[in-house]
């Protein structure tokens, strides 16, 4: 009669302790996977109107419609709209949701007022292909980048301007490609940060990543930054800007509109808003050299 050995008395409770961390892992895993795409991403394959620029106030012998080719086989959609006399040209990040199309009835202040800008969509937006992902959207960003350096008139400021989400992104994007100046409009400063406000009562912040640190990037930055936000935003906190002004080593504005929430800054306030900008513009100075942020993050 074979006798079985009795197992030693530490090894159940460290089995156990093994297996519940894995699966606490896995958990926590399959939590940000879920946050990530069902929180962070909210694209739209439908315009608002309709694809005709026209629809929304923009005049069709100011665009030219584009695709824009990624390094990984997708196609980005985008518009590049022209004003009459440009004094500066500049890339627009939109935000998490919708398409181009939220965001063009915008366009006209900007026109009227001298920007030449480059609208696109990122991948799994709109009419370009593929699905967003936190990394894929960055790329998309850098490629427009460059796409937009290719294009626009040479003697003009180049700016990159990032509305919300698209603040963070852009933030990223100037880490790997120069431009004279940075604009965030109702921007945060980092993921986790957002995800407290978002979802105060659940600890969501753990599982955010932190691929969308803007704060980080703004410490760090050597261009000038202009901020703009809603004093009753209420989606992101206006303290979010303050923390940013307050944080960034170059030369700063941070303009605020009075009682303005999320996404009705320029119905609120259009006129000083173009005029922040244009100030913004005369400010700057052409980079020399390199202006991105390789020093500080290799």
């Amino acid at each position: 009669m074979r006798l079985r050995k009795k197992p030693h008395p530490l090894l159940e409770p460290a089995a156990i302790s093994l297996i519940a961390g894995g699966i606490a892992i896995i958990a926590l895993d399959v939590a940000r996977r879920v946050f990530r795409h069902s929180q962070i991403f909210c694209p739209e394959r439908n315009p608002v109107k309709t694809w005709s620029p026209s629809d929304y106030g923009i005049a069709p012998s100011r665009v030219e419609q584009m695709w824009i080719d990624t390094p990984d086989g997708e196609k980005l959609f985008a518009w590049y709209l022209r004003a009459d006399k440009p004094i500066a040209s500049a890339l627009w990040c939109h935000g998490n949701s919708g398409n181009i199309t939220n965001v063009a009835d915008l366009m006209p202040h900007l026109l009227d007022a001298g920007y030449n800008v480059l609208l696109f969509d990122y991948r799994g937006f709109g009419l370009s292909t593929g699905r967003a992902s936190l990394r894929g959207v960055i790329d998309d960003g850098i490629t427009a980048a460059k796409f937009h350096d290719a294009i626009r008139p040479k003697h003009l400021p180049s700016i990159l301007y990032g509305f919300s989400l698209g603040g963070a992104i852009a933030a990223q994007v100037l880490r790997e490609h120069p431009f004279d100046g940075l604009i965030l409009q109702s921007t945060f400063t980092s993921l986790p940060e957002m995800t407290k406000v978002t979802f105060p009562r659940l600890p969501l912040h753990l599982v955010a990543g932190d691929l969308f640190n803007t704060l980080r990037v703004i410490r760090h930055l050597n261009v000038p930054l202009l901020l703009m936000h809603g004093t009753e935003d209420e989606v992101v906190p206006c303290s979010m800007a303050h923390a940013l002004h307050d944080a960034c080593p170059a030369p700063k504005r941070l303009y605020t509109v009075e009682g303005g929430l999320h996404k009705d800054l320029f119905i609120r306030d259009g006129e000083g808003i173009v005029f922040a900008v244009n100030q913004f513009i005369q400010d700057l100075k052409p980079r020399k050299g390199r202006a991105v942020l390789e020093e500080a993050f290799g």
